[in-house]
């Protein structure tokens, strides 16, 4: 009796050395992020265990430039990254099998985080303005360039009147103090210091123009990751929420986390929101065709991971 209660009592350990780091085994995510306010939750999420407890070993990369994200995703070198609506769309175009895993912020018209600004010098107070005058933006096709565009055609104003010059968020204040530029698409950080340092006055929040509550940011991964990882997906968006929570009721300590992650404290929150639809998409998708910068339709619905 003695021997057969052993033997039951190795068998019993044996399963729970075997079962034991499989039940407790993590999906491990490389999560590249661009330095913006608006993936704050992803942050405050790592930061507080959230992941964790989901099953989710997530490690934060900093991307310098958005438009590598899908490089990197592509070649697995992370496996969620930041994009955006026109990113999304024309990557997709260009033969590559991305989807949208979870929302990440809005534009809101009570809470924008984007405005043009112009220098006094330039005499720029309407859309008719801008013509003949030299804009600053982060990069040429990116969400922040597109929208603009997207307005100075709602505003009547032809594009090709406007001369977009790419420029880096951090110099477009010296970039418009020196007169190099009229004025400048820009979000905060930075928008906050120009208009504190008096070189600049807004023209417009002129996403909320277009489409009040056009989402901003999001995050995406490649179909085939999404496909095989469907936990780990609902897990991030589940995490992302109980973040978004965390915010609202600690707000000094999510700036805390803030700053270790972007160097900053961006002044006030972004309107997060982990939610997306097809019609989030969509639109993006019917002003890339509008201002030709989409040859294809595009199945929004498709782009999104289920």
């Amino acid at each position: 009796m003695k021997f057969n209660a052993l033997i039951a009592v190795a068998s019993a350990a044996i399963v729970l050395a075997i079962s034991g780091p499989v039940a407790n085994a993590q999906t491990q995510v490389n999560v590249g992020y661009t330095a913006a306010g608006d993936f704050l939750p992803v942050f405050v999420a790592k930061e507080k265990g959230f992941f964790d407890k989901r099953g989710l070993d997530v490690t934060l990369t900093r991307v310098a430039l958005a438009s590598t994200v899908p490089t990197a995703l592509m070649a697995n070198s992370v496996q969620v990254g930041t994009g955006t609506g026109p990113g999304l769309l024309q990557a997709a175009e260009g033969g590559l099998d991305l989807v949208v895993v979870s929302g990440a912020a809005r534009q809101k018209r009570d809470n924008p985080t984007v405005s043009i600004l112009a220098r006094k010098e330039a005499k720029i107070s309407s859309p008719a303005d801008f013509k003949g005058k030299k804009v600053g933006v982060p990069g040429l096709n990116s969400v922040i360039d597109v929208v603009f565009r997207k307005w100075l055609k709602d505003k009547g104003v032809a594009v090709e009147s406007v001369s977009l010059i790419e420029a880096p968020f951090p110099q477009m204040n010296d970039l418009l103090r020196g007169g190099t530029l009229d004025a400048v698409a820009v979000l905060e950080p930075f928008r906050g210091k120009i208009l504190a340092e008096g070189n600049g006055v807004k023209v417009a929040d002129y996403f909320s123009d277009v489409k009040d509550g056009m989402i901003f940011g999001f995050w995406i991964a490649t179909r085939a990751w999404a496909e095989a990882n469907p936990a780990a997906v609902k897990a991030f968006r589940e995490a992302s929420n109980e973040a978004i929570a965390y915010i609202k009721a600690n707000p000094d300590d999510a700036k805390t986390i803030e700053a270790k992650y972007l160097g900053v404290k961006f002044p006030g929150f972004s309107s997060f929101d982990v939610e997306i639809k097809p019609a989030d998409l969509q639109a993006y998708a019917a002003i890339g065709k509008e201002l030709g910068l989409l040859r294809k339709d595009v199945d929004a619905a498709h782009l999104i991971a289920k």
